[in-house]
């Protein structure tokens, strides 16, 4: 899956979005990121429709900060 702006081609990510660890939730993004902790599944998944509203509605800038190779540092 490719959206118009990106500029590397991605590999759909395949597997759960949702993973349970340490008695906690979390969910994955298409960016990488893994976010949470949720008391519940139900709850990360209400905080997965919040997040893919705050992407459709906010500029590339905002949600760049999420990519995963943001955080790596150069050798």
């Amino acid at each position: 899956m490719f959206r118009k702006d990106d500029n590397i081609r991605r590999l759909p990510v395949r597997g759960e979005r949702y993973f349970k660890l340490h008695d906690f939730w979390y969910f994955a993004t298409r960016e990488g990121a893994m976010l949470g902790p949720y008391d519940s599944k139900e709850q990360a998944e209400r905080a997965t429709r919040d997040f893919i509203e705050f992407v459709q509605s906010a500029p590339p800038a905002a949600f760049r900060l999420l990519e995963v190779d943001h955080y790596r540092l150069s050798a």
